[in-house]
């Protein structure tokens, strides 16, 4: 049997050079793709983390609510307020049904759990059922100077209470406030030209 010579093919110089950046753009893949798993998981963690404190506040502040609305304190179940630790010797925040929602309130605020609904639920009954002429100008007092997104509605709330109470001059002086006080909110500009439109038929 005759052995038959293997001939190998020398390697030049630039095939040597092609097979050399062929694996420097290996591994340089390698390495976007781990540091793109790194950054997202990071990501994920932060995005993780954030959710949960958040989660947590807003069961503390649902609880707060439930116990106050149980109570028939409706006005402390729908914004809350601040009570004094003589233990700690610091006010400590109480929650209420407007502190829930606004903590999910931000669009990227995802997933929300089920306690918005049920807060945003208790916050429509409070305002249409059960506030009193006195819940809203409590509020209202509590609240002027600062930026809160329920003034508008309390506000024009207070106007409809009047107007229940028969006191249709105060109601009208609210309606009419509310385009110089509230220009950028159009359904309360509506609602309050509607409620206008009402007394003077």
């Amino acid at each position: 049997m005759i052995a038959h010579p293997v001939t190998v093919a020398p390697t030049t110089e630039a095939g040597t050079v092609e097979q050399a950046t062929i694996g420097s753009g290996a591994r340089l893949l390698r390495r976007s793709l781990l540091g793109l798993g790194i950054l997202l998981a990071l990501f994920a963690g932060t995005f993780a983390l954030a959710w949960n404190r958040a989660n947590s506040l807003a069961t503390t502040f649902l609880a707060d609510a439930d116990t106050n609305y149980t109570e028939g304190k409706h006005s402390e179940a729908l914004a809350g307020y601040e009570e004094f630790d003589a233990a700690t010797n610091t006010y400590q925040t109480r929650g209420g049904y407007m502190k829930v929602a606004r903590i999910w309130s931000h669009p990227d605020a995802w997933p929300r759990p089920a306690a918005v609904e049920r807060a945003n639920a208790r916050i429509d009954e409070i305002l249409n059922q059960r506030m009193t002429i006195e819940d809203a100008e409590g509020f209202i007092q509590a609240n002027t100077g600062r930026t809160n997104p329920y003034m508008g509605v309390i506000f024009l709330r207070l106007g409809e209470l009047y107007e229940e109470e028969g006191d249709e001059r105060s109601a009208e002086d609210i309606y009419e406030e509310i385009p110089s006080l509230f220009p950028n909110e159009p359904d309360l500009l509506t609602r309050a030209e509607e409620n206008l439109a009402r007394l003077d038929t």
